[in-house]
């Protein structure tokens, strides 16, 4: 009946409409505000796609979607975990990144923070350099002078991953890159690094939550990779 039509849409419009008023002002701006994020996602680099092309993307996207101004030592961890929350409600369950949705966010995250860590020192440090010092903080290589020259292509970080995983029976590394398997190798082996997993290399991947403790790991280690003194009080500032 007609009546009953329009009682259905009548609800439908309240409810989106309290859903937009009860949301946080940051969920409802993310469409417009990670556009160059959604367009990484979108592109099509089959074909072309090197770990370390890949890595630059990803870092020029982050350094894209996060300027902000001045920051305290305290702002660099609120904002890593509320990042990391504000892109665990998007969904990257489609196109390229389907099936590895919070393992990307969990890169995009760390890349992120130590972003942030460099900024809040006030260092100078190039995209390359940034990919760089991921590849060291994920145990990819031992420095940085390695992560510098595999970012460079000598050897592909590619070759590196598929060792890597070659050694911990993981899933091998496809002849041809996508954004969905270099993700996957990236975070694989970046979940083994200090971190504890059950299964780690069998079965459904599963994404190691960006903890309030992983968290402080990421940016003490990133202090430490950059040479800086740590700004932060591990028992007052990052409670």
């Amino acid at each position: 009946m007609r009546w009953q039509g329009w009682l259905e849409e009548g609800a439908t419009r309240l409810g989106e409409q309290a859903r937009k008023t009860a949301a946080p002002a940051s969920v409802q701006q993310m469409g417009a505000g990670l556009r160059d994020l959604r367009a990484m996602l979108a592109e099509d680099d089959v074909g072309s796609l090197s770990v370390e092309r890949f890595l630059l993307v990803l870092v020029r996207t982050v350094r894209s979607e996060e300027q902000s101004g001045e920051r305290a030592a305290r702002d660099v961890y609120v904002t890593a975990r509320k990042r990391r929350r504000r892109l665990g409600l998007m969904s990257f369950g489609a196109g390229p990144l389907v099936g590895v949705a919070n393992q990307f966010a969990d890169l995009f995250c760390e890349t992120a923070t130590v972003c942030d860590v460099a900024a809040l020192h006030g260092i100078n440090v190039s995209d390359e350099q940034i990919g760089a010092h991921m590849l060291v903080l994920w145990g990819i290589t031992d420095d940085q002078g390695a992560a510098q020259n595999a970012m460079a292509g000598n050897p592909p970080v590619a070759n590196i991953l598929a060792g890597m995983l070659q050694e911990r029976a993981a899933e091998k590394l496809p002849e041809t890159l996508t954004k969905r398997s270099a993700t996957k190798a990236l975070w694989d082996v970046r979940g083994t690094i200090g971190d504890a997993r059950k299964g780690a290399t069998t079965g459904a991947i599963r994404t190691v939550a960006f903890t309030g403790h992983r968290t402080k790991k990421v940016i003490k280690k990133a202090e430490a990779q950059l040479g800086v003194s740590p700004h932060l009080s591990p028992r007052r500032s990052l409670r």
